[in-house]
């Protein structure tokens, strides 16, 4: 793992033969509705619902791994309250300095991204791969990269989609490289994912091709991962923590919505309340979710060997024969 994520040990799951099946056949769906002039920018509603009704659930099994973890009730209280802490800090950033914001959300899903390429067994191309995913969109949809930025951290933010179009052609053949590395690896499925990802990304509209991206590669191997992890029952986990917390983020993603529009920060148009919904959400949820378990293993390194000697004190009393 080369980022945060609660368990730690990451390692890029096989891609479920379904899921890769389904991912080729929207891909192509959706790509032949562009060229038939169908898919307009009025399908961008609809692809901020499917990031948030299928990107969330990934992240909602944290708080278990990290309870799993920590049986010192003082310090999952103190995880739980970071958690918090860092989503409303994040949250309170959009408000302050959106610009900051944005690209303070850029970073760390370039780093988390590239948790999903451990495979390569290349830690540069697992990274260049990450960024290709981020940046690749500006190559040929420069100017709606810069109105989503706009819209997310205000008129000066569009410059950065330029910044993007000057590392688009480096990382993209970075991330080549990487589908070249897990085929020889032996890891077909994923190549065959992330080269069908990149396309999505090169061709589709922004929101369309990340959408792709996000719900069919990184939000199922992120939970592959987890549920592998914690050993429950996958049906137990699902109705007991998955779908109750995708539900609560969802809710969140609703307020988030609800208070841009009462802010009147944009234009308020549908496609603007929608992305500022989406997207502010997955940068509130997916600080805590890099930031808490690097707080959790600083925690138990520091203390958890306290805790561990207050419960064992051996005697110090000799005996004699």
């Amino acid at each position: 793992m080369t980022g945060g994520g609660p368990d730690a040990g990451f390692s890029s799951p096989p891609c479920s033969p379904f899921l890769l099946v389904a991912q080729l056949l929207v891909t192509a769906a959706a790509i032949g509705l562009q060229a038939a002039g169908v898919l307009g920018g009025g399908i961008t509603p609809l692809a901020c619902a499917l990031l948030l009704l299928f990107g969330l659930p990934h992240g909602t099994l944290d708080l278990e791994l990290l309870r799993r973890r920590d049986n010192d009730g003082a310090g999952l209280g103190l995880l739980l309250t970071a958690y918090g802490a860092c989503a409303a800090a994040m949250y309170l950033l959009w408000q302050a300095a959106p610009l900051v914001a944005l690209a303070v959300f850029i970073v760390i899903a370039f780093e988390h991204f590239a948790e999903d390429w451990s495979a390569m067994g290349s830690r540069f191309c697992a990274n260049g791969t990450a960024f290709a995913l981020i940046a690749l969109p500006a190559l040929l949809h420069r100017d709606e990269i810069a109105d989503i930025f706009a819209i997310l951290g205000g008129r000066s933010a569009a410059a950065l989609a330029d910044l993007l179009l000057l590392a688009a052609p480096i990382a993209g053949l970075i991330a080549l490289s990487g589908v070249g590395l897990l085929w020889q690896r032996q890891s077909r499925s994923l190549a065959i994912g992330l080269a069908a990802a990149m396309v999505a990304e090169l061709v589709l509209p922004p929101v369309i091709g990340f959408t792709i991206f996000f719900c069919f590669v990184h939000s199922p191997a992120q939970l592959r991962a987890s549920l592998a992890t914690i050993k429950m029952p996958s049906q137990q986990a699902w109705w007991r923590v998955i779908v109750p917390l995708t539900l609560a983020a969802l809710l969140i993603a609703s307020a988030i919505g609800a208070a841009a529009i009462r802010a009147a920060t944009f234009d308020g148009s549908n496609i603007s309340v929608w992305l500022h919904a989406a997207f502010v959400t997955l940068s509130v949820l997916t600080l805590p979710h890099m930031a808490v378990p690097h707080l959790a293993r600083v925690y138990r390194a520091r203390y958890a060997p306290r805790s561990r000697a207050r419960r064992y004190v051996p005697s110090t009393r000799t005996h004699s024969l």
